[in-house]
């Protein structure tokens, strides 16, 4: 899948985390909210997202809330960082919203906020719904809506 925004570059999404991803959105998944990182790397104004985390056992997984609380998935981009002699690095997460066509909730913001205030390269932060994802690129506290350009 690649994504954009309107002034910024490019977002490919590999085909294996869109299949990783599309299975917590599945009628025996959805119940509870599902999430994990995504691992990339910036190539200039582009990113490129190789991979993701999943939910991990330490992970707080309820009807309408993920939280992220595994120290697994830090370790994952800190390992991936190593082995790509420091190209691959932790660039976004993503979660889901047991809806059909998701948006980001405050609580969303709010935590998409805080993570920008440590971050500053580009993020992309992705919600899955049953039916279709909502996904954003945020930078210094600002996010603009990305935009499928190629669901291939």
């Amino acid at each position: 899948m690649i994504l954009q925004t309107r002034s910024e570059g490019l977002i490919l999404l590999r085909p294996g985390i869109e299949r990783t991803i599309a299975t917590y959105v599945a009628e025996n998944e959805i119940g509870l909210e599902a999430g994990g990182i995504f691992i990339g790397s910036y190539r200039g104004p582009h990113i490129e997202i190789g991979s993701c985390t999943t939910p991990l056992p330490r992970d707080v997984r309820k009807p309408t809330l993920f939280d992220r609380s595994d120290p697994g998935h830090h370790a994952a981009a800190l390992e991936a960082w190593k082995e790509s002699s420091g190209t691959d690095t932790y660039v976004g997460e993503w979660h889901t919203h047991p809806v059909d066509d998701p948006v980001p909730s405050d609580l969303d913001l709010r935590t998409w906020r805080t993570i920008m205030r440590r971050v500053s390269d580009p993020l992309i932060f992705l919600i899955a719904g049953r039916r279709s994802i909502w996904c954003g690129r945020g930078r210094g506290g600002e996010l603009a809506a990305l935009t499928v350009i190629d669901a291939a």
